[in-house]
């Protein structure tokens, strides 16, 4: 039986980051500089910004990054969202599914995707904890799958927000043994998805040998969750503070967590956390990213196009992304982005990012 407080938290998520202050204090995009080249060689409109998503080929390297379902209000923003990336497309990911398997009337949220969306990738999405828990069912996994007909399904990892949740999945004890069942099942793509503290080298070289295909990175320095639950107040009296708050910086920031990734696994990697701009992306791809994330661009976009009964704010914000990236290739004389990829020659990085880089033990 679904927790209809599930349901209420979902609509808490939407609503929080539009009408309060979330976003993490510090990003450390703005510590990467681009060495700008004067003389392009090639025409702006030669740059070609395509890429491949699991042998798909989309129109540029822009994910929007998982966000919402469970929700009759979701069912609206998902159909705005699918609407706009199939226009443009580019890849759509879909927020937890785990609504939706406990209560088959949240469906409908989910599989309006597909119906508007047919033709561009799409990745569904499953939590940690219900895929370590001691009732999971395989065939949960492949309804997540036929929900939105995924081309790829990511398991988020959410250790920090679900310990300052009431009553929170906190025991992953079984995770690695229903993984590998899955994995035994499944041919489909199966993403690592962090969701606001990044993966470190130790959990990433763990999750490459278990049989991942891909990484969304999820780093620090985006939408906080942290502030998010402590907007909620959802915590214990007993607590002379909240957790919410003490957590609020907590977390490996996008840059350093693409690196950590990418010196030890040749899989793709989406760059979530932080990224604002199609400037941003770029700076991503070139630390060893495949494709760059965005959540609260997006939720911004389609809750004024809910607003307006429109799509084009986020087909707009689509638009804007691809030109930025475009230019930004231009501007460094780079004419696609497999040129783009690990070319650190590009970039300058200062400040506190290059001082968490430079810590010998990483």
């Amino acid at each position: 039986m679904v927790d209809e407080k599930i349901i209420d938290r979902k609509l808490d998520h939407l609503k929080i980051p539009i009408e309060f202050d979330v976003q993490t204090s510090e990003n450390y995009f703005k510590y990467i500089k681009f060495v700008h080249h004067s003389l392009p060689e090639y025409d702006i409109n030669e740059i070609d910004i395509s890429v491949n998503f699991f042998n798909k080929v989309i129109d540029a390297p822009i994910c929007i990054a998982g966000m919402t379902g469970g929700h009759p209000i979701s069912k609206k923003i998902n159909k705005i969202l699918a609407n706009a990336a199939e226009k443009e497309n580019i890849v759509l990911g879909v927020g937890s599914q785990r609504a939706a398997l406990e209560k088959p009337a949240n469906i409908d949220s989910f599989k309006i995707i597909n119906e508007i969306a047919p033709n561009i990738p799409k990745i569904g999405n499953i939590g940690i904890g219900q895929i370590s828990d001691k009732d999971f069912q395989e065939n949960d996994f492949q309804k997540c799958i036929d929900m939105i007909n995924a081309d790829a399904i990511a398991i988020h990892f959410n250790a920090l927000h679900e310990m300052l949740q009431p009553n929170g999945n906190t025991s992953y004890k079984l995770f690695e043994k229903n993984f590998t069942k899955i994995r035994a099942q499944f041919d489909i793509p199966i993403i690592a998805k962090e969701t606001g503290t990044g993966f470190n080298k130790e959990i990433a070289i763990k999750l490459d040998s278990l049989g991942f295909d891909g990484f969304d990175i999820g780093g620090y320095g985006g939408t906080n969750f942290s502030a998010i639950e402590s907007i909620r107040n959802n915590y214990p009296k007993k607590f002379t503070r909240k957790p919410a708050d003490i957590f609020k910086n907590w977390g490996i920031p996008t840059p350093v967590s693409i690196l950590y990734v990418r010196n030890i696994s040749k899989k793709l990697i989406i760059a979530t956390g932080g990224i604002r701009s199609g400037i941003d992306i770029v700076k991503s791809i070139i630390l060893g990213a495949d494709f760059g994330g965005l959540a609260y661009n997006f939720l911004v976009s389609a809750w004024k196009d809910l607003e307006e009964n429109s799509i084009l704010n986020t087909i707009n914000e689509i638009k804007t992304l691809k030109n930025e990236i475009r230019s930004c290739l231009w501007l460094l004389n780079v004419k696609n982005i497999e040129e783009l990829k690990g070319n650190h020659k590009k970039i300058i990085i200062l400040g506190n990012l290059y001082r968490w880089l430079e810590q010998p033990k990483y």
